[in-house]
């Protein structure tokens, strides 16, 4: 899919190492609904009122999103691909939002491996482990990461609002407990399920809609035991699963969560680093 909803892979990428005893992240599959007690679909629904279910379940969607100034999280970390495994790794994020992302990762004994500012134009890294420092574009990011990202999807993303929700829907199925439908955007297909009672997010899954790309990828991402904090409905937990030949895995368990706080974003670049 060489997209931004993958961009959180090459920045854990560049600041991990490997560990010995890998835990490995569990994957239910998608979508998990159960579609035998559907009550609600395109074939037995008058166009009229499926258009309203639409716009009312897209409005319920919208409602539940976090708005917010700033936000400040620490995370348990897990990531898992062929190559390595890490399961004892700590994030910190920071975000102002629509300005800057900041995360540093850090790991038992070494402390921090890893940290990086991200903003609409730019973005700096630095590797502890190899004493190497990142200065980049956004526009150039694709030569470090090997994929195009924008801004806005990363904030999405890490504050648990859906990434790629239009309103060209289609393919609903409702049950008593979940929705699940499709969305069509210019490069790629979206699937959501959602939670019939309050719109909540459960699971979405983006797909490249070329279906010739040899290359072709997809991502998924479960998001659970949500809490209400500073009266946002917020996901603490999440798992993000990005496809291609290989599966990479990625597990963020959320142990603080605190909006619209003042926050610093430090980064100061070490002279001795060999510049990338």
């Amino acid at each position: 899919m060489k997209r931004k909803i993958l961009f959180l892979t090459g920045i854990i990428s560049l600041g991990l190492f490997a560990c010995r005893h890998p835990k490995k992240l569990a994957r239910t599959t998608f979508p998990a609904t159960d579609t035998s007690r559907v009550i609600a679909h395109k074939d037995t629904t008058s166009e009229e009122d499926r258009n309203k279910f639409i716009g009312d379940m897209l409005k319920g969607i919208h409602s539940k999103e976090i708005v917010f100034n700033t936000f400040s999280g620490r995370v348990r970390l897990g990531y898992e691909d062929e190559r390595k495994s890490h399961n004892n790794l700590t994030a910190t994020i920071r975000m102002k939002k629509d300005s800057i992302i900041w995360i540093s990762v850090s790991a038992p004994i070494i402390d921090e491996v890893m940290r990086a500012v991200i903003t609409p134009d730019s973005l700096k890294l630095y590797n502890r482990m190899e004493k190497q420092l990142f200065l980049r574009k956004m526009s150039d990011a694709e030569e470090l990461l090997n994929i195009p990202f924008d801004f806005k999807t990363m904030q999405d993303l890490l504050i648990g609002n859906p990434v790629y929700l239009t309103d060209s829907v289609f393919g609903v199925v409702k049950t008593p407990s979940i929705i699940s439908f499709s969305c069509e955007h210019p490069k790629f297909i979206s699937l959501f399920n959602v939670f019939a009672d309050d719109f909540g997010l459960q699971q979405s899954k983006v797909m490249d809609k070329d279906s010739t790309n040899p290359n072709k990828r997809s991502c998924e991402l479960t998001y659970g035991d949500y809490t209400t904090v500073a009266g946002h409905r917020f996901p603490t937990v999440r798992r993000i699963f990005v496809e291609e030949k290989s599966v990479t895995k990625i597990a963020l368990d959320f142990t603080r969560y605190d909006f619209d706080i003042p926050l610093s974003f430090p980064f100061n670049t070490p002279a001795s680093y060999k510049r990338m």
